[in-house]
């Protein structure tokens, strides 16, 4: 009989066990209001809908099933032409384009094979004193049409956001667009730690 009352309560540990370790892995990513809006709960990040002239492409995702997160934005006017994929990793993860070097990498592949950095230039957020970072334009040739890159990187002492945006046109066209669209993220819900890149 004494038995018989360990096997309840043993079964009793073992759910409370499996419902604990499901709730450490609970999303990282939740709606937010009526707008459309998602949070990344671990860096306060937004996702709105719409950030200037250009609109969100689904819903944000995990980065390789962790805590990592990020979405597409295109152009919202027109043929889309100009369209950028906004990451936020924390700055300890082992995602490979959570680091400057390795943004620059996957920013060189979406340029393509003949690309190379034209430009590197520091770019500030104006909006919040404290978050610097850098922009990087990658291009095969400056006068033809083709796929071009620009890589925004930003690094804070807990947070890492990188903004890869591509682009099918030739010159600088778009570059006001893009700055205004990374200009108008919302860097005031990332975290409380504005940091400086290097």
């Amino acid at each position: 009989m004494k038995q018989m009352r360990k096997t309840p309560a043993r079964f009793v540990l073992l759910i409370a066990a499996w419902l604990s370790s499901s709730m450490s892995g609970a999303d990282p990513l939740h709606k937010v209001g009526n707008e459309g809006a998602w949070r990344h709960e671990d860096s306060g990040w937004m996702f709105p809908k719409q950030v200037g002239g250009f609109a969100r492409v689904g819903a944000p995702y995990t980065i390789d099933g962790n805590n990592d997160v990020g979405v597409e934005y295109q152009q919202s006017s027109g043929e889309p032409r100009l369209e950028a994929v906004v990451d936020v990793y924390a700055s300890d993860s082992a995602a490979t384009e959570a680091t400057l070097d390795g943004a620059k990498a996957s920013a060189a592949r979406k340029a393509g094979a003949d690309a190379r950095i034209r430009s590197e230039t520091p770019f500030p957020i104006d909006a919040l004193d404290g978050i610097r970072g850098v922009k990087f334009t990658y291009r095969a040739d400056e006068a033809l049409p083709g796929d071009q890159a620009r890589l925004y990187f930003f690094a804070t002492e807990r947070w890492h956001v990188k903004v890869l945006a591509s682009t099918k046109i030739s010159g600088d066209d778009g570059d006001e667009a893009l700055d205004a669209f990374v200009q108008a993220l919302p860097w005031s819900t990332l975290g409380s730690d504005p940091g400086v890149l290097h």
